[in-house]
């Protein structure tokens, strides 16, 4: 992981965190919009989350207007989990749309960044990334908000936490994970199957209205992801790294950083009360 990190930063601006386009029009237009363009390109929408309208009724008013398109899972997805199961902290993929009044920002994550970081860029999921590109370029001109800054190499930090439950069935730790989730307050979807990853996609309101009224692209990693995959007669558990989000422009030096910090800490909790210990690539 350190060489990747490594790599990502000799990269630099050249890649963004995320990919955000600037659509006129109104929510309902440009939700439309932004429907057709996933279609055109290949990519079919699974549901469409009225994020906004959730939080607001949670945490009161002051929140935009938000919805989250989470795709299908294809080829490419299912391709990217396979061959590291840490690409499900953003998959199946979501565009996020964000904005008020007759303008609004659609954006996703890089493929170019996060899959060449986690070695599974090509192929498939190569073609994902074209795919999600090319359905934003029908929106309007795409521009690449890069990272603030890249994690230290030395500080071993990976995009996600992972434990290694031993001998245990998948069905049974995403049981558990779910459990565990509802009764921290969290809203989930329903799991669905990413190759041979389970993905659950919880959301916290109060963590949701903090997180993006500081930087809306965040977006591209909502709902959180928790995963689970049997590995052998034990099963890797896992949740994407909520640190993670404070490299993104913006976020350092603000409420969300504490909020990632609690994020991270409940997250934590859930992962360990699943029985696993802590692992690594490699172990």
């Amino acid at each position: 992981m350190r060489k990747l990190f490594a790599l990502v930063a000799l990269l630099g601006l050249a890649l963004g965190q995320a990919l955000v386009v600037e659509v006129q029009g109104s929510l309902e237009e440009v939700e439309a919009k932004t429907l057709q363009a996933l279609k055109a390109a290949g990519l079919e929408a699974d549901r469409v989350l009225n994020l906004g309208e959730q939080v607001r009724q949670v945490t009161g008013p002051g929140f935009p207007d938000y919805r989250l398109v989470v795709l299908k899972p294809e080829k490419g997805s299912v391709e990217a989990a396979s061959k590291n199961p840490m690409a499900a902290i953003v998959l199946p993929p979501t565009v996020f749309i964000t904005g008020e009044g007759q303008k609004y920002l659609v954006g996703t994550f890089d493929g170019r960044l996060l899959f060449g970081m986690l070695q599974v860029y090509g192929g498939e999921v190569e073609r994902l990334t074209w795919r999600l590109e090319a359905a934003l370029g029908r929106l309007g001109i795409v521009k690449r908000l890069p990272p603030a800054m890249m994690p230290d190499p030395s500080s071993g930090m990976m995009p996600a936490l992972m434990y290694r439950v031993p001998s245990a069935k998948v069905e049974d730790v995403v049981l558990v994970v779910e459990t565990e989730l509802t009764s921290n307050g969290l809203n989930l979807l329903p799991n669905v199957k990413v190759g041979p990853v389970t993905v659950i996609m919880p959301c916290k309101s109060e963590w949701a209205r903090v997180m993006f009224l500081t930087q809306p692209a965040g977006g591209f990693a909502a709902p959180c992801r928790f995963f689970a995959m049997q590995m052998g007669p034990d099963v890797l558990v896992g949740a994407i790294e909520p640190v993670l989000m404070t490299i993104m422009p913006g976020v350092m030096n603000t409420p969300a950083v504490p909020m990632l910090q609690e994020a991270r800490r409940v997250m934590t909790e859930i992962l360990e009360a699943t029985g696993g210990v802590p692992y690594r690539p490699g172990q």
